[in-house]
């Protein structure tokens, strides 16, 4: 590929790269905006529904709250002794009879159901066992007082009213806002402003009353202020005022039913945003909406009801487009314009590039009568006037060198000489194969300098040059082969005696000079091996016969390390010490580990009782974070620090004997795979009180 095919793609791809950087820094602001837009919106609409609501329900529920009520309307909550003649607080004391209640708040109530004020009535005696329900009838969902009615107050496992607790603000009333749905799905669900009313006398609670008022009202009241949709979410479904009646399309939606569904399931799928965050929102181009999910009110939790707004953005989206599609066409253009520049100025530019290479070509082949062509707009300060200024200068460089050329091939002839002249001496001096060997030599010598080509010359001079070394340096060369032969082998024996004292890769890094090799890692296992008794196995067996012993078992126990991978990190007197997951992570490092403990307890307990003494072992195992290195200079192991060491050194001194006991953590990484049984707590010296695992062999 030409340079110049090179600089014109380049100039492509670099300036496709800085459309394309600012193309996401372009996006990657406009998203910024959207997500400022969109808080911004979550608070104004957020803080407009609560205005509604409250609105809403201090002109329905809010007429009745004992405190804040219309005092006309909340001396049903008096007590007897307040000279009331009819008062709940009376009729719960007497609420032998259920119907008197009943009666009172069918009549009492049933002009607040004609006005509007409230959608139902429900009496709870004190347990929270129902007592009534009376209806206003809306057919706005589900019947709140319909036996298949299931509201979000009432204990599906009990039956009984399930209430928040009392506290200093709500004065024996409590507001929310409640959802009653369908057991069978025939209805739509309904959304109620509730407050529930504690009836007492004399300080002592008699029952409960609940007034509820439809939010449809509401959600049309918003939906109508702020030209918008707005919906009403739960885990398991969502509403909008189309399920209870046809609606007015204040924000020029049109058909809303697939939207409806867009739009809740994307709510869904960002539900850990929205219950983080307090609100989420997003706009959305491809359906011309935006859409705001914020909690229902400040009485929900966010996961259980969710408010969302989907607002009309065509109008305002069409104009991004509009304003996309106008810079992309000017940067095309800007492009295009651009990178026609630069195809036009590198072709002037390497058309005398081009034109110089050939003169170049030509002189190297010894034509020295080519010249470079006049150019326009020709400078000797471009590149392509001082190429032409290089060029001369390297013919007048020719020039003279064909006259060295001719002095060093006098020269080279003499040199040549006294090679054949020095190497036909040493030839006399020879008997035998080095006498022919050195003649056959010297006959190619001569047949290499009968050449006339200056370069072939030079080459062939070499060549004897070099065939008279190397006859001098065989005996120098055999001699180095044998000094480096016995500098390998040794070498080979150090390499193989450190690897027996280090694992690979830090044999590696020490080899490399380094001088202190202490490693973090997360997630290793350590494994504690003692044998049973060995004090006494030492005294009845001696000193030869019990290191023949050790030797024979560790030596065992090496080999289970090899094949299952592990680390053998040392001995110490009966205590062996193995690791997985050093110097490299291991995932399978828990498994391989109890693997290891396994095999060790089985080669025990299978060997022949020795001088009465039968051979038991107790294994401990931990896993968890440790340091792993090589410290000092002189006699150095490799070796592992930390409280996951101790902590496995401790579970194979409170162990069982030929059993492999276990820390929590390791039995949690390997309870799939291998049988556990709970030790329960016990104390450990230096730990405390920890709940430790037994695993059989």
């Amino acid at each position: 590929m030409s340079i110049k095919l090179r600089i014109i793609i380049l100039s492509l791809v670099g300036n496709f790269a800085i459309a394309a950087i600012f193309l996401v820094l372009a996006q990657y602001q406009s998203a910024q905006k959207d997500q400022a837009a969109i808080e911004s919106s979550s608070n104004v609409y957020g803080q407009a529904w609560r205005t509604v609501l409250n609105d809403s329900f201090n002109n329905s529920v809010g007429f009745y709250h004992p405190q804040s009520g219309d005092p006309e309307k909340i001396t049903i909550w008096t007590d007897n002794d307040a000279g009331q003649e009819t008062t709940l607080s009376g009729l719960f004391v007497e609420n032998s009879d259920v119907q008197d209640l009943r009666d009172f708040i069918d009549i009492y109530f049933e002009e607040a159901f004609a006005w509007g004020e409230l959608s139902f009535v429900m009496a709870f005696d004190r347990e929270g066992l129902p007592l009534h329900c009376a209806t206003a009838y809306e057919d706005l969902g589900v019947d709140p007082c319909a036996e298949e009615a299931t509201a979000d107050f009432v204990s599906k496992s009990t039956g009984r009213l399930s209430k928040g607790p009392n506290d200093e603000f709500n004065l024996g009333a409590r507001r929310a806002i409640s959802a009653i749905s369908d057991s069978t799905g025939a209805a739509t669900a309904a959304f109620y402003q509730t407050l529930l009313v504690d009836v007492k006398a004399d300080q002592k609670l008699l029952g409960h009353v609940l007034l509820g008022k439809n939010i449809a009202d509401a959600l049309e009241i918003f939906e109508y202020e702020f030209l918008v949709k707005a919906l009403v979410g739960t885990a398991d479904q969502t509403i909008e005022l189309n399920d209870y009646y046809p609606a007015e399309d204040y924000a020029e939606l049109g058909e809303t039913e697939s939207l409806v569904k867009e739009v809740a399931s994307f709510v869904r799928s960002n539900e850990p945003e929205l219950i983080q965050t307090g609100f989420w929102g997003q706009l959305n181009k491809d359906l011309g909406v935006s859409y705001v999910s914020i909690p229902l009110s400040d009485y929900n939790k966010i996961e259980d009801a969710r408010f969302t707004v989907i607002s009309n953005q065509k109008d305002s989206i069409a104009a991004i487009v509009d304003a996309d599609n106008y810079a992309f066409a000017v940067l095309s253009i800007v492009y295009i314009l651009i990178v026609s520049a630069i195809i036009v100025l590198t072709t002037y530019s390497f058309g005398g590039i081009s034109k110089a290479i050939e003169v170049l070509r030509a002189l190297t082949e010894g034509d020295l009568t080519v010249e470079m062509p006049k150019r326009f707009f020709q400078s000797s300060k471009d590149e392509v006037g001082q190429l032409t200024q290089s060029l001369e200068t390297y013919r007048g460089h020719l020039t003279e060198m064909e006259a060295i050329r001719s002095q060093q091939t006098e020269k080279r002839k003499h040199r040549d000489s006294v090679i054949l002249d020095k190497m036909s001496s040493l030839s006399r001096q020879l008997q035998g194969d080095a006498k022919r060997l050195l003649e056959d030599d010297i006959s190619r010598m001569k047949m290499l300098a009968e050449t006339e080509d200056f370069e072939k010359a030079e080459e062939a001079s070499a060549e004897m040059m070099g065939i008279a070394i190397s006859r001098m340096s065989d005996e120098v060369v055999a001699l180095i082969e044998a000094r480096t032969g016995e500098i390998k082998t040794a070498l080979d024996r150090n390499e193989e005696l450190l690897l027996n004292i280090l694992p690979k890769d830090i044999a590696v890094r020490k080899l490399a000079d380094e001088k202190v090799i202490a490693d973090s890692h997360e997630s290793c296992s350590v494994l504690f091996g003692d044998i049973v008794g060995f004090t006494e196995l030492s005294k009845d067996l001696g000193p030869e016969r019990l290191v023949e012993f050790l030797d024979d078992v560790f030596t065992r126990f090496d080999d289970f390390s090899d094949e299952l991978g592990l680390e053998k990190i040392k001995t110490i007197g009966d205590n062996y010490m193995v690791a997985c997951g050093v110097p490299n992570h291991d995932p399978d490092h828990p498994f391989k580990i109890a693997e290891m403990g396994q095999k060790m307890v089985r080669h025990i307990r299978d060997l022949q009782p020795i001088k009465g003494h039968v051979p038991a072992m107790r294994i401990g195992i931990h896993s968890g974070p440790l340091v792993a290195g090589v410290i000092g200079k002189r006699k150095f192991i490799y070796d592992l620090w930390g409280d996951a060491v101790n902590t496995a050194a401790r579970m194979e001194s409170h162990g069982v004997p030929n059993m492999i006991h276990l820390t929590k953590d390791t039995a949690e990484l390997i309870k799939s795979r291998y049988e556990l049984t709970s030790r329960g707590p016990i104390e450990v010296k230096g730990k405390g009180v920890m709940e430790t695992f037994l695993m059989g062999v």
